[in-house]
């Protein structure tokens, strides 16, 4: 996990607490007005809906992780499978053509301190 993915991790759990305690608090605020016998306070979401609906969504952003994480390796593969089919096909990479002009430079070079 690189630096940016920690910011993003650290960014998303604090919006997910934040909007987590905002709804326990309120929740928590109306159950005591309702229990002090203010009845014209509207029902608040149970807190276990609420504890229900904070799972629901880092499931969501274990799944979202793991299709990321799915589409790194796929691009991986892909990316394997390309090369190996440019290589059998004896099609030419960029790869190849820096190795060969460095062999180039390497045989001038060596042609040049020779003399000839």
């Amino acid at each position: 996990m690189d630096v940016k993915e920690i910011q993003y991790l650290v960014e998303g759990l604090a919006s997910t607490l934040a909007e987590f305690y905002s709804e326990l608090h309120e929740a928590l605020v109306a159950k005591g007005r309702k229990r002090m016998g203010q009845e014209d306070v509207p029902d608040s979401p149970q807190i276990s809906e609420l504890i229900k609906r904070t799972r629901e969504r880092q499931a969501l952003v274990d799944y979202l992780g793991k299709g990321k994480q799915g589409d790194e390796e796929l691009i991986r593969a892909v990316g394997s499978q390309v090369k190996k089919i440019l290589s059998s096909a004896g099609i030419v990479t960029r790869t190849d053509l820096m190795r060969v002009e460095r062999r180039m430079d390497e045989i001038e070079k060596a042609l040049a301190d020779r003399g000839y």
